[in-house]
């Protein structure tokens, strides 16, 4: 009690500057002896707290710069030596180095491309001016006891928004998308583009080369191209005035260019017309503009500078109920546009996620394969103790501090980490072409974007930090008279923490292998789930109005090829459903229930040419006048009507009423991974997007699309010859479910193949540290085996233990992933143990080499040489 308090004392050689800490500290302690004798030891100390807290300020914390301070951890010449140090060792273990900076490449070549994935979707929309002040409006509604929500909407919301809410400073009718023929001379195109208002291009910001964006979607008779489009029509010359002919009815007339869509713009397309056009030349559209039970159309606002969005959102959703008192069960709300990408997917109404659980799932997992690179690192460092250990000692016996030891290992960790991210870069270059189906189509290694190469290099950075952190620290810590007396014992902290780095391996390893083969059989399940029709040997071209028009001369002519097995025209491919209609009653329904239908309508032929199965009654059929006024039901339309004896009972879409014909299977045209909806199919043969046509068996396949192009140029001649197979197109259907499957198994291999590949160099280390008890062992009688299951045992108990951890865990997270489709698969018990057994092969198998090379080792050499 009659000295300083320590922690006090400890405070003030911590900030106080060196130039001035004696005197300080001198002055200090003159005080508190004064103190001690005159109020006590209590007091005393309690002002040597308060005194020495005084000196707290920056003119005692500042250091002095002096001419001859010299820091020898950060001079030239230990640079020098530390880089000269590290790779001395880098080529003194050859093996090991090409361990680590394989491992460490592999690891960091993944993560960066993944990390350039997630960067690339997060990207999305954020090229927009207003993005944060923009919003697509939504519609909940309530059928069939369902909640849904979609971005369909009537088209009074338009006139509505723009009339009577001031918070809203552009607004613009959107409709989904379509693909039209263009004709300008000779050139004929088929491109997709959007019907839309002209503050659409004051909304976005899609930047114009030529023309004015304040007249360009003015007039009704007017489009806007894209560059590659302008380009691909007109070449060089300037496209603003020329005329392109339509889906080969309407002249339209260019009158602005805008640079070519960023891959990262939800909305895609290669032209802009006005939505007025529409308006103006389809009497359905026309029609609908007061009607407020027919949404079809999309519409887009941006708002004004400080509207709060969840206030406005809140504003305008009891605007159908208010404005038609039909509507109960229907409201409206606004969905950001920085949401539109990853956050796609409503449940129950509310927002709850989409793409962006795979960019979460993909950019942890892609963390994880470097963690494991690291570990290996780590691993591999701290195993060599005993070599570094009178290193160690002899530098410390001679100077060093230990914050130079630090340094000196690090340098050897960022030098591995350097080569190691030279080569991530060689790998990425040589696998980026051929990622382009894993989803990496637009991912380009851009050496002239410094944000990039700030973000690759940082990575590189943490990666030498990360990985040469731990054995920095425990390397640095020997104390050097244990180390050169030879008393340097390994305690069990150092062991215990390098089972923990394999366990943690493996872990992630064997979590990744049960989650891919898991997302493997959810997609193969969806894939080989009945559809309810025949999709092979089905073509499908989208309806012109020209081939609309001449139907049967052109059905006629297929037939005639002998090629073509059948032909039919509907309201919707066999990929996707054009319609639903919410007007149908039939006896027994509950008058407050709403519901919501799927509709194909159709005429003759369309069960012959998609190859439906029905399950009770018939098609339509020429010799049936009354099939006018008839209705096929699919399987879930039957259980919601709830007829015990369906065929020939009746049902009505408003007045009209329709006799049940016959029942098919269910027929899965949308989400494969969803339950398929009620559906109908109507006889009406005037509401055609779609011809379908069906080749007979054992059709050879050029020669039937041969015979088929020039009949369908005949009488299509303003489109060129587009088609579509049926099962290609239901498999596109698989695209983003097959990247992810194809991508959680290559990293399952990866990261199995990096911790095999640090589990390989740990049994060599400890197959050689082992040298001197195996050979005493063997000289003892130890056969092969029994040294091969001694030094391959312990490894293989550090395998089991990350099996039984990983299975909980991750069959609790795939669960969760299940359970966010409506149609999945139960998971296999048969799972578990074979993915135990196939980890522990693998990794028995690696260490077993290095375990019977040192189990064959000649006892009289190794005698010999101790």
């Amino acid at each position: 009690m009659k000295n300083p308090p320590r922690l006090a004392k400890r405070f003030l050689k911590w900030f106080v500057a060196p130039h001035l800490l004696e005197v300080i500290e001198g002055d200090l302690e003159e005080e508190f002896s004064f103190q001690l004798k005159s109020v006590g030891a209590r007091k005393a100390r309690l002002r040597y707290w308060f005194e020495v807290l005084g000196f707290f300020r920056l003119r005692y914390i500042k250091r002095k710069a002096s001419p001859d301070f010299y820091n020898p951890l950060f001079s030239q010449s230990m640079f020098k030596n530390y880089f000269k140090v590290a790779i001395r060792q880098l080529l003194k273990n050859k093996s090991l180095s090409f361990i680590n900076i394989l491992g460490l490449s592999l690891g960091m070549a993944f993560a960066l491309l993944i990390g350039m994935w997630v960067r690339f979707e997060i990207s999305f929309d954020g090229f927009n001016q207003h993005a944060d002040r923009i919003a697509l409006v939504m519609k909940h509604s309530l059928m069939n006891n369902e909640k849904n929500t979609s971005g369909s909407v009537m088209m009074p919301v338009y006139d509505e928004l723009r009339g009577n809410y001031p918070e809203i400073e552009q607004v613009s009718r959107l409709d989904w998308g379509s693909v039209h023929s263009l004709v300008a001379g000779d050139r004929k195109f088929k491109k997709e583009g959007y019907y839309v208002d002209p503050s659409f291009l004051k909304i976005f910001t899609y930047p114009i080369i030529k023309g004015n964006p304040e007249t360009a979607l003015t007039d009704p008779n007017s489009i806007v191209l894209t560059q590659s489009l302008s380009k691909a029509i007109f070449g060089n010359t300037d496209p603003i005035g020329k005329v392109i002919r339509i889906d080969n009815k309407f002249d339209i007339q260019v009158t602005a260019v805008i640079q070519d869509v960023p891959a990262n713009s939800s909305l895609q397309f290669e032209f802009l017309a006005p939505f007025e056009f529409n308006v103006a030349n389809i009497p359905d559209v026309r029609e609908s503009k007061t009607r407020w039970n027919n949404s079809f159309i999309g519409v887009v606002l941006q708002m004004k500078e400080g509207v709060n969005l969840d206030a406005l959102s809140k504003k305008i959703g009891p605007m159908l109920k208010n404005k038609d008192p039909f509507i109960k069960t229907q409201m409206l709300s606004l969905y950001p546009m920085k949401r539109w990408h990853l956050y796609d997917d409503f449940q129950e109404w509310v927002n709850t996620g989409g793409q962006v659980i795979y960019v979460r799932l993909f950019g942890i997992i892609g963390a994880f394969v470097l963690l494991i690179a690291c570990i290996n690192f780590m691993n591999l460092s701290t195993a060599r103790f005993e070599k570094r250990a009178k290193e160690v000692g002899i530098r410390k016996a001679v100077g060093s501090q230990r914050w130079q030891l630090v340094a000196q290992f690090l340098t050897e960790s960022m030098l591995t980490a350097f080569l190691a991210f030279i080569l991530s870069l060689s790998i990425m270059w040589l696998l980026l072409p051929h990622l382009g189906e894993l989803g990496f189509k637009n991912i380009k290694l851009d050496f002239t974007d410094l944000s990039l190469w700030g973000t690759v290099l940082g990575v590189c950075l943490l990666t030498g930090l990360l990985a040469g952190s731990y054995p920095a620290a425990y390397l640095s810590s020997f104390v050097p008279v244990k180390v050169l007396k030879g008393k340097l014992q390994q305690g069990n902290a150092p062991v215990n923490f390098r089972k923990v780095l394999v366990v943690s391996q493996f872990f992630i390893s064997i979590a990744l292998i049960i989650a891919s083969v898991i997302v493997y059989q959810q997609v193969n399940f969806a894939k080989s789930r009945s559809i309810g029709y025949n999709p092979n040997n089905l073509i499908t071209l989208d309806a012109s109005s020209d081939l609309i028009k001449n139907y049967n001369a052109l059905k006629y002519d297929l037939l005639k090829t002998g090629h073509i097995e059948a032909v039919a025209k509907a309201s919707s491919s066999m990929t996707w459903i054009n319609n639903d209609f919410t007007h149908f009653s039939w006896e027994g329904k509950d008058p407050g229930n709403n519901v919501s239908i799927n509709v194909v309508m159709t005429d003759w032929d369309y069960e012959k040419t998609t190859g439906l199965e029905f399950i009770a009654g018939r098609s339509f059929d020429k010799r049936y006048s009354t099939d006018s006024a008839a209705v096929i039901l699919n399987e879930a339309a039957l259980k919601l009507i709830n007829y015990e004896d369906p065929i020939g009972k009746t049902m009505k879409l408003g007045d009209q009423v329709l006799t049940i014909i016959g029942v098919t299977k269910n027929v899965l045209m949308q989400n494969p991974f969803g339950a398929v909806k009620p559906g109908v199919i109507l006889f009406n043969g005037n509401n055609v997007n779609a011809l379908l046509i069906r080749l007979k068996d054992q059709q050879n396949l050029s020669k039937a699309l041969a015979a088929i192009q020039p009949i369908v140029d005949k009488y299509n001649p303003s489109v060129p010859f587009e088609y579509h197979f049926a099962d290609q197109a239901f498999e596109q259907k698989f695209t983003l479910a097959n990247q992810m499957a194809r991508l959680a198994g290559i990293f399952a291999s990866l990261s199995i193949f990096i911790s095999c590949l640090g589990l390989f160099g740990l049994a060599m280390f400890m197959a050689e540290r082992r040298t001197k008890e195996i050979t005493i062992r063997k000289i003892l009688g130890a056969t092969v085996t029994n040294l091969w299951l001694l030094l391959s045992g312990e490894f293989i108990w550090l395998v089991g233990i990350a099996c039984i951890l990983a299975a909980p865990v991750t069959l609790w997270a795939m669960n969760k992933w299940l359970q966010t489709y409506e149609y999945r698969i139960a998971i296999q018990w048969w799972l578990l143990p074979a993915t135990f057994i196939t980890a522990l092969a693998i990794a028995f198998a690696t260490v077993s080499f290095q375990a019977i090379k040192a189990a064959y080792i000649n006892p009289s050499q190794t005698l010999r040489s101790e």
